[in-house]
């Protein structure tokens, strides 16, 4: 599904939603389930200046699915040709994806808050471990960095 303006359920068939998404012309927040009563929300972004931006919603997720839907975000953000600047994981359900539209998008100061686990790129990854020195980080490739907070917020 995906969903509208207002929150709605829109139905889409996956190769509309693929041929949507390859267009790259708008924000898309898309609903799907990782079983028939737990659901997970992407927000998905193509910004202009050539790069991608997910947030995945995974708090009502147990910690298997979690790391599967995680998993397979991860897989698919490496393999793009557009590079991905920053996947979001959202696992405690805290937080706005809008805190990180200044520092991913536009090289903004303002360091967001790293909740669960966040895979960006340089030089925001610099930055990131520079205003949070506890956080841990691992090269996942692709130019990716996954970073977590060495202890849970």
């Amino acid at each position: 599904m995906v969903l509208d303006v207002e929150g709605d359920q829109v139905l889409m068939r996956p190769e509309e939603l693929g041929h949507v998404l390859g267009l790259r012309i708008s924000y898309i927040t898309m609903e799907w389930w990782s079983s028939a009563d737990i659901d997970v929300v992407d927000s998905y972004s193509y910004d202009p200046l050539g790069c991608e931006i997910q947030t995945l919603w995974l708090d009502g997720l147990t910690r298997d699915q979690a790391d599967t839907v995680e998993t397979a975000v991860v897989a698919a953000a490496t393999g793009l040709p557009t590079p991905t600047r920053a996947v979001i994981v959202n696992r405690q359900g805290e937080g706005d994806p809008d805190d990180w539209d200044s520092a991913v998008l536009y090289e903004g100061e303002r360091s967001p808050v790293v909740r669960d686990r966040a895979l960006v790129r340089e030089p925001l990854t610099d930055r990131l471990l520079r205003s949070s020195p506890e956080l841990k980080s691992e090269e996942i490739g692709a130019g990716l960095t996954l970073l977590s907070p060495a202890r849970p917020l």
